[in-house]
């Protein structure tokens, strides 16, 4: 089924039109004249520093393979440039040589096929060492790195040889031939007959994955094999819809200015999700910018931050989402799954209102930011399952992993950091614990009602505990004159897992603090007199409290604590912007 779905985006997109050609951003025009002689090397660099992408001869694949492409490569294979390495050897001959005659071969092929004036230049150039030489030499040596494409143009023409009728009849002739070779079976993704691909194309851009390209789907291994079928035989698919796939998720992995990924959003270090839909691209495109939102979507935002979301004509179109992961040569798929574009639209609603809390508006967050939120200050990110599974819940509108929570609590109970930059992570992993509180599974028929700020009335023990650590942190700020002074350090962790270990400790404490502190501490006495009276007479502090009750805890010392900014924040406030905030 996915690989069906891929297949049919690269086909209603246009993809695979021109299977024997792809985009590539090509680095430089080697000049020749029409004796194949060089005149100089033309850079096709744009502002960004990238070539300008068009397209080209479908490259082979390759890794420690030889196999060059037709008319146009990287210098590696155009120029036989080797950056200080060993001389290798590929069949005996020195491995630079290797990768130029194998470039060579099919130049030499199509001027005694077709006589053509413009690839017999090439071959000119490509047969003297003093020209290629010259072609190296007109750039600083130190700027060679071997990946550069390039392609010839010859004499004053702009068009490349390679685009030229000649060499394009030629090369689809030779390229169709080689494709029409092979066993003919009934592809399993298309249900359709094809010759079968006995390997499949790579993909790019995959976290963790090698450079040059990873399988998704690879038989590289005897026990792979069965019934004397080899490789891609094993499970038929089509070369065609190999390429399908491939080419719809390159085009969704491939960076852009704004993205790392154009359609696909980054999950910890070594996993990426990207998604598609039978709608628009512009429904994509603003599905995106909800979930992974960039500082421009966040200012858009700003005015309306879930304008869209509401009911569309385009909602009973599928959606298709893939979690991918590298390991070297290979992808692993960590998660799939489909669904409608209302459905996923009413769930990313959920999900904002889920994790708003305080005075934030419900609007986009985005991901890496949560996920930043609650790593270990190693910078040791969450492992690739948990964030997977993270936001495959909030699209599936189902619980969060367990996982999440604890992790939330872990950094919760690590010292924090100064300034703004705490205040906002704090509540980026208290956001995280409320959605995971309201989606808890355990709770059955009767939900746990957290509010997205403070209530007063809720008289459940963790969460008033929470309240009442911010009321001792705040009577211990304001008697020592430094609201930066906190308890939180110290004793946040034993207080929100074993409050009978602490909390009375810090009852004795603030009646001290609450001497010192004049006027506010009267105030905070006052407030933690009405905190207390909630407690259960019996048993006010309980042994242990298991996770959920921590994330309540820690929702309940979030409100409050917001409770004391917002109202020193009015305080401070000028009165004209008081009275317009009114």
């Amino acid at each position: 089924m996915m690989l069906t779905a891929l297949n049919d985006f690269a086909r209603e997109r246009g993809l695979t039109d021109d299977p024997l050609y792809e985009v590539k951003p090509v680095d430089f025009f080697i000049r020749i004249s029409a004796k194949g002689k060089f005149i100089k090397l033309e850079s096709l660099a744009r502002e960004d520093g990238r070539g300008n992408a068009m397209p080209i001869p479908r490259l082979p694949q390759r890794s420690v393979n030889i196999a060059a492409g037709f008319f146009a490569d990287n210098s590696k294979y155009v120029l036989a440039y080797e950056k200080d390495a060993p001389k290798a050897k590929a069949g005996g001959v020195e491995k630079r040589l290797a990768r130029l005659e194998a470039f060579l071969k099919p130049v030499r092929e199509v001027v005694a096929e077709t006589k053509d004036a413009e690839a017999r230049a090439v071959e000119a150039f490509l047969d003297s060492e003093a020209e290629r030489s010259k072609a190296l030499a007109d750039r600083g040596a130190e700027e060679w790195t071997g990946s550069e494409m390039l392609a010839f143009v010859v004499g004053e023409a702009t068009t490349p040889v390679h685009q030229s009728p000649a060499i394009r009849a030629c090369w689809e002739r030779r390229a169709g031939a080689q494709r029409a070779l092979g066993r003919r079976v009934l592809c399993l993704v298309t249900g359709r007959e094809g010759v079968v691909a006995v390997t499949h194309p790579k993909l790019k851009n995959v976290p963790e994955a090698q450079p040059s390209g990873a399988s998704l789907v690879s038989f590289n291994a005897p026990a792979f094999s069965s019934h004397g079928l080899e490789q891609g035989e094993n499970a038929p698919i089509s070369q065609d819809a190999s390429l399908g796939y491939v080419l719809a998720l390159n085009d969704m992995l491939r960076r852009t200015e704004q993205r790392r990924f154009r359609q696909g959003i980054q999950l910890a270090d070594g996993s990426v999700m990207v998604f598609w839909t039978r709608a628009s691209p512009s429904e994509e495109s603003f599905l995106l910018s909800l979930l992974d939102p960039t500082e421009d979507d966040l200012k858009r935002f700003v005015e309306s931050p879930l304008k869209g979301v509401e009911p569309g004509e385009l909602d009973d179109r599928a959606f298709y989402a893939v979690t991918l992961a590298g390991n070297a040569g290979r992808v692993a798929v960590r998660d799939w799954f489909e669904s409608r574009v209302g459905e996923v639209k009413q769930n990313i609603r959920r999900y904002f209102d889920d994790l708003r809390i305080g005075d934030a508006p419900a609007g986009p967050i985005p991901v890496y930011r949560l996920l930043k939120a609650v790593e270990a200050p190693s910078g040791r990110g969450l492992t690739p399952d948990i964030a997977a599974r993270m936001l495959g819940a909030a699209l599936r509108g189902q619980p969060f992993p367990r996982q999440l929570l604890v992790a939330a609590l872990d950094r919760l109970r690590l010292p924090p950091a100064d300034g703004g930059v705490e205040r906002e992570q704090l509540r980026l992993r208290v956001a995280l614990i409320k959605a995971y509180l309201l989606r808890d599974r355990n709770r059955g028929s009767t939900p746990l009602e957290v509010t997205v700020s403070l209530d007063k009335d809720n008289p459940s023990q963790p969460y008033v505990l929470g309240r009442l650590f911010a009321v001792l942190e705040r009577l211990q700020g304001v008697a020592l004159k430094d609201l930066n002074a906190t308890i939180r350090d110290r004793y946040f962790g034993a207080a929100s897992r074993n409050p009978v270990t602490v909390f009375p400790r810090l009852i004795q404490l603030s009646v001290h603090h609450a001497s010192k502190a004049g006027e506010n501490g009267r105030w905070l006495e006052r407030t933690k007199g009405e905190v207390m009276a909630l407690l259960p007479s019996k048993a006010p502090f309980p042994p242990v409290f298991h996770p959920e009750q921590q994330g309540l805890f820690a929702v309940g010392y979030y409100h409050q604590r917001e409770a004391f900014f917002t109202k020193r924040e009015a305080a401070a406030a000028p009165a004209d912007s008081a009275a317009s905030s009114t």
